[in-house]
């Protein structure tokens, strides 16, 4: 497996852009993965720096409806008619965020409709198969009694702004002879809630690797400690914490995890 991470917040090389955003591009069994797009053309100008080929992708995944997830997709010029698509339909519900003010909402969802690529797009259901080692989770249920989705994270629902349950979160999972391969966007039910759900969907099975926003910039000590317990009961191969991780908690984890641990950056690559 190979990949290239084309969009991420952090950038330290010559001629690499980033932004607040996660596009990730997996190259693995003969098959082109494009994971999330960021919010602008970051992606294909950083993919043009890395020489990174977008013109052959068979499947992207859109982790969740947020522009910085979604947002640089109308900037795409490599889509073919042969590129599926995957994404849950209510990822193109409205979404906001509510403002400092507590009173003001502004808009995060995607700023494109879904109509033109329709031909493209496959609406995902809550375990979707891509091919035999390559799976999709979803509705990922809140099963702990430490994480829940942010209370500033709400939708449009007739008519009516309310509390966003996140359902529309997906998870790409890998299931390789070396165990399971994990991509996740932000992680908004909580990382420990997205990495027992795919325990529970794939039994027996063990995490290898885990390519993840975690949504843990500011928490609370005692809720990063509980994540870091539960991550050090899964024996993991590697972990990597990109985007919305938040700069400590990126830092906590390199010294709990040590050489298991790496920080990528805009325009890193691995190869495993």
């Amino acid at each position: 497996m190979n990949f290239h991470i084309l969009t991420e917040n952090k950038a330290k090389k010559a001629g690499i852009l980033a932004e607040h955003g996660l596009s990730v591009f997996i190259q693995y069994k003969g098959k082109n993965y494009l994971f999330d797009t960021g919010q602008s053309d970051v992606f294909l100008k950083n993919a043009d720096k890395m020489k990174v080929d977008l013109t052959n992708i068979n499947n992207i995944i859109f982790s969740h409806g947020h522009y910085d997830h979604c947002g640089g997709f109308k900037n795409m010029v490599y889509l073919n008619e042969n590129t599926k698509i995957y994404i849950r339909k209510d990822a193109f519900i409205p979404k906001y965020a509510l403002n400092t003010d507590c009173k003001t909402y502004r808009k995060i969802g995607i700023p494109w409709e879904y109509e033109p690529y329709s031909k493209n797009i496959i609406f995902t259901e809550n375990l979707t198969k891509i091919n035999n080692h390559t799976y999709l989770l979803s509705n990922i249920p809140l099963i702990n009694d430490f994480e829940s989705v942010s209370s500033v994270l709400f939708k449009k629902e007739n008519d009516k702004i309310i509390p966003d349950n996140m359902s529309d979160e997906q998870i790409l999972v890998f299931d390789t002879e070396k165990g399971l391969f994990v991509f996740l966007g932000c992680s908004h039910p909580g990382i420990v809630n997205c990495l027992q759900n795919i325990l529970n969907n794939f039994p027996n099975k063990k995490i290898n690797t885990i390519l993840a926003g975690m949504h843990l910039d500011g928490i609370e000590e005692t809720k990063m400690n509980k994540t870091i317990e539960f991550l050090k009961s899964l024996s993991f191969e590697r972990i990597i914490p990109l985007h919305c991780t938040g700069i400590l908690q990126i830092c906590k984890l390199k010294s709990e995890f040590k050489d298991k641990c790496f920080i990528l950056n805009s325009g890193d690559s691995m190869n495993i």
